[in-house]
């Protein structure tokens, strides 16, 4: 048991990079897949009859996973696939098929894992005795969490509190229908995305140490005013803290005035 968390942090680990290979690929990612086989000299079907090909195959493909996209562009680059007329790219839906078999084999680790980990935070919920039922409330989320996958949404975020939760939702990080599993720290979405919470914090430093140009104004006014006869070490630390606080704002001005 002593090993316990370490396995279980290695298996949220695990189950979160699996997550984020079968997250759909990007249409720019589709666009680069589709171009990249034409100069290697494969031609688009001429059944295909939209004016843009590439457009099309980006709207058929938008949910296919990334990994599955990589993989099967790699093979007809190669030409490993058999019963396949090498002169011409697959259909959309062909390719799309081909795509997601490719994610057969990530599709069933990660099952294999999820059900790993949620052996052994059973057996932890037995062992362990309940404090104001907050375990058993661990493993009702957990029974939750199981729920929404086999409804097909997606593990996007681990070690999620409420206070992270509502700053994602309001930086637009998260999709709408987003589920916080606060007992088990875990955010569950209707769409596979990558959250990017380390550049939402910094946004935030970013937000919380500056202060705007009117504010830096104020601020220099209240420094020229006299001091008091006495001045304790207070006061003393909250002037340094305005004088940092107004050189921070001054390349602000600096760009606003270019």
């Amino acid at each position: 048991m002593t090993n316990l968390p370490a396995r279980l942090s290695t298996l949220q680990q695990e189950i979160s990079a699996l997550t984020e290979k079968l997250g759909p690929a990007s249409a720019d990612e589709i666009g680069q897949c589709i171009e990249g086989l034409m100069s290697g000299g494969m031609r688009v079907s001429e059944s295909i009859t939209a004016a843009n090909p590439v457009e099309e195959y980006r709207l058929s493909l938008r949910n296919v996973p990334v990994y599955g996209l990589r993989r099967a562009y790699v093979k007809l680059k190669r030409g490993e696939y058999e019963n396949i007329n090498l002169a011409f790219i697959p259909l959309p839906a062909e390719l799309a098929a081909m795509a997601n078999a490719e994610c057969r084999i990530l599709r069933e680790d990660r099952i294999r894992k999820q059900e790993t980990l949620r052996a052994i935070e059973d057996s932890v919920s037995r062992t362990l005795p309940s404090a104001h039922g907050l375990m058993d409330l661990r493993v009702t989320q957990r029974e939750r969490a199981n729920e929404l996958a086999a409804k097909g949404f997606y593990l996007v975020a681990q070690g999620v509190d409420h206070q992270e939760f509502a700053t994602l939702a309001r930086s637009r990080e998260l999709p709408t229908g987003s589920i916080l599993l606060w007992a088990i720290d875990e955010v569950w979405s209707p769409i596979a995305v990558r959250v990017n919470r380390s550049a939402m914090h910094t946004r935030l430093k970013v937000q919380e140490t500056s202060i705007s140009p009117e504010r830096a104004d104020e601020l220099v006014r209240m420094l020229a005013l006299p001091d008091a006869r006495e001045v304790s070490s207070e006061q003393m630390a909250y002037r340094r803290k305005v004088e940092k606080d107004i050189e921070a704002a001054e390349p602000v001005e600096e760009e606003r005035a270019a």
